[in-house]
């Protein structure tokens, strides 16, 4: 037997055929589902809501990162059929979403690239290299630092860290390199230089700083990028938003 979770809700599967159902509800509580009368599809089901709150449990209690992809372009249909074949050769990823247009940029968001910078980039690098448009990959590690990776034609063009050495001390000139240029922002996005010196901040410690989503509101203000603090949990709910489904 298979359970399978989405969300609150969980569907305990056996040959193929969807035998039970079960889902969380907002008081704590379980309410449970069985095409038959079988204890063992209940347990099955149960346990698997128990294991789930622990781990949502452990993941509440630490550091979480997020993160999203946007591409400088109105062509939501051409990110769409570009997701539809990248992703899959970049990493194994259930669901992709796709905004609609907004402000010049379309934003992806990703299952699995949402929670680790790392496939960020690579997902960033990809659909840059793949569609030769200006990208940026932006979001926030740890709950302690802001960071984007400006791309054209998937090369790096520019990298900005809130906190440089969050994660560690860095030698002086790599923490050097992190710090926003704002030439070459404003080239690429329009944004006024000036505006991006003053946000795209820098510090030793995320105390000497905003906290780091009210940080990367405003800079997501000044490069003109919208939807950048959705989680790939909220993207779905984005009006017009393409779910692209990779299994």
């Amino acid at each position: 037997m298979n359970v399978r979770r989405e969300g609150d809700s969980f569907s305990a599967e056996e040959n193929g055929e969807v035998v039970g159902a079960a889902r969380r509800t907002p008081d704590g509580g379980v309410v449970l589902e069985l095409r038959e009368p079988r204890e063992g599809v209940a347990l099955a089901l149960l346990r698997a809501v128990a294991a789930a709150r622990a781990e949502d449990a452990d993941a509440a209690e630490a550091p979480t990162s997020f993160g999203s992809v946007h591409l400088q372009t109105d062509d939501q249909a051409a990110v769409v059929q570009a997701v539809t074949k990248l992703v899959p050769r970049v990493f194994r990823s259930r669901t992709t979403i796709v905004s609609p247009p907004r402000n010049g940029w379309i934003a992806v968001y990703d299952e699995v690239a949402d929670r680790d910078p790392r496939q960020l980039k690579r997902l960033g690098q990809e659909l840059s290299n793949a569609s030769g448009l200006v990208t940026f990959t932006i979001g926030v590690e740890e709950d302690k630092a802001v960071h984007y990776i400006a791309l054209e034609r998937g090369r790096i063009l520019d990298e900005y860290v809130s906190v440089p050495d969050f994660r560690g001390p860095l030698p002086p000139g790599d923490a050097v390199a992190l710090r926003a240029n704002p030439t070459v922002v404003a080239r690429l996005t329009g944004a006024s230089a000036a505006s991006v010196r003053a946000v795209a901040r820098t510090a030793a410690s995320p105390d000497e700083l905003p906290p780091a989503e009210e940080l990367l509101r405003e800079l997501s203000e000044v490069l003109g990028l919208e939807g950048t603090r959705i989680r790939f949990e909220e993207a779905r709910y984005v009006p017009d938003a393409v779910v692209v489904d990779h299994e």
